[in-house]
């Protein structure tokens, strides 16, 4: 092959080569914009995949068919029955001994002492009930999400600050190693270098076997079978929430929104008219009947009949069945108030302990960021007076730990607020702020 033949083709090779990773570092981009998540991606993936969310869902469509079996109870109903006799001879047939029927039933209560509209009623509540039940259901599924997502975050951000770490750590093992050869340094300098680096590289690992875990617990939180990892947005950062004030106004909003709470008064709501409905237990009723009836008998006559009736059913001895239907109700009455007395107490708790909580980690937050200014001054100083030969190495590896607890508890600090958020949020019935409205 001529040698300008062999050029072209080795520069065709080198474009083409270009063109292939060009191709493939858009792929991968693309591929991690893809599974890049952001706190809004990842709530809205919890309300559509949780399987709380789906039982949540299935109990209020039980409630509300029970509730259309009880409007079923006081409707119209119509019966049909018919029926073929032969009582003849079966070895000969004869036509004598063959006949026919039908009839045709209509039957409607029409007084029942009101029991069946306070039926209805009962179940309304309940339905209602279920329906708060669900979306308490949706609001503890996203602030699990949201405090898996910050969990997530904060071990990001802690194993960042273990590398950041061990960087410090290596470049003053390179130093001390410079001095050591140009004498200036003891070799125990070195060792002791050597020893913190291998520390810092332990540490290291166990910070990104931290990532994974909780990277797993993300995806439980989600309700997503399919697992991997997680790229966090890149906007996301441990940002201080808005703290909440007026702890009156809180608690008033809490009563009026939370979901469990709403449900707790559905509830004695319902256990009252079951009182109601019980001193009806040995009430008189009142049912109408239309009815209509054919009979036929082969080589005989035929006849056809209609009738109109109302019963009346008047129960005179119960056994006692009312005042035991009232005792057991008044008892089912009392244990629901109990209960949402009870409730009221837990929702004040929940909402001054989560409000409190998040005062507590913004004020913790804002004091060790100034902590982590002073250490980051510290390590820059203990470098500086160890390269000119003053200064001990127990200095750097200090300031360098210094450094590194610092900005894990300004983390710390900064993830127990978002927390406290999701609590406070949790707390008082509502969806996290991200996803309101959703």
């Amino acid at each position: 092959m001529p040698s300008n033949s062999i050029a072209r083709a080795a520069r065709l090779s080198v474009v083409l080569l270009a063109l292939f990773l060009c191709a493939g570092a858009c792929f991968a981009e693309k591929k991690e914009e893809s599974d890049t998540l952001s706190l809004e991606e990842c709530l809205t993936l919890a309300l559509e995949n949780h399987p709380s969310l789906r039982g949540a869902k299935g109990a209020t469509r039980a409630a509300e068919a029970a509730l259309e079996q009880v409007r079923v109870n006081n409707r119209l109903t119509v019966t049909a029955t018919g029926g073929v006799n032969y009582d003849g001879d079966y070895e000969e047939w004869d036509d004598r001994y063959h006949s026919e029927n039908a009839r045709i039933t209509a039957s409607k209560l029409l007084y029942d002492t009101g029991r069946n509209r306070i039926q209805k009623e009962m179940q309304a509540e309940t339905v209602k009930g279920t329906r708060e039940s669900e979306r308490k259901t949706r609001v503890s599924v996203a602030a699990d999400a949201k405090r898996a997502y910050y969990a997530l975050v904060l071990k990001i951000l802690n194993r960042d600050v273990e590398r950041e770490k061990l960087n410090n750590l290596e470049e003053h093992l390179k130093t001390a190693r410079g001095l050591y050869e140009v004498g200036n340094s003891p070799f125990i300098d070195v060792t002791k270098a050597e020893a913190d680096v291998a520390s810092a590289r332990t540490s290291m690992l166990k910070a990104e076997n931290d990532i994974q875990i909780f990277q797993e617990a993300l995806w439980v939180a989600m309700g997503v079978e399919e697992s991997g990892p997680v790229v966090l947005a890149l906007s996301t950062r441990l940002l201080l929430p808005r703290v909440e004030t007026g702890m009156e106004g809180l608690l008033n909003t809490a009563l009026k929104d939370r979901p469990d709470y709403r449900q707790s008064l559905h509830t004695v709501r319902a256990r009252e008219l079951g009182i109601a409905n019980a001193a009806r237990t040995s009430s008189p009723t009142i049912t109408g009947q239309l009815s209509s009836s054919f009979s036929n008998r082969e080589g005989s006559s035929s006849s056809e009949n209609y009738a109109v009736g109302l019963s009346l059913n008047i129960p005179i001895v119960d056994g006692g069945a009312k005042a035991a239907a009232l005792e057991s109700a008044r008892a089912q009455w009392d244990q629901a108030a109990a209960e949402r007395d009870k409730l009221r107490q837990q929702v004040a708790y929940g909402v001054r302990s989560a409000a409190l909580s998040l005062s507590n980690a913004a004020e913790r937050a804002r004091s060790s960021e100034t902590s982590v200014r002073y250490a980051e001054e510290n390590l820059e100083l203990a470098r500086g007076r160890y390269e000119v030969g003053v200064g001990d190495p127990l200095e750097i590896s200090d300031a360098v730990i210094s450094l590194a607890n610092a900005r894990f508890t300004y983390y710390q600090a900064l993830y127990d607020a978002q927390i406290a958020r999701a609590d406070l949020d949790e707390a008082m019935g509502h969806l996290p702020p991200e996803i309101e409205g959703k």
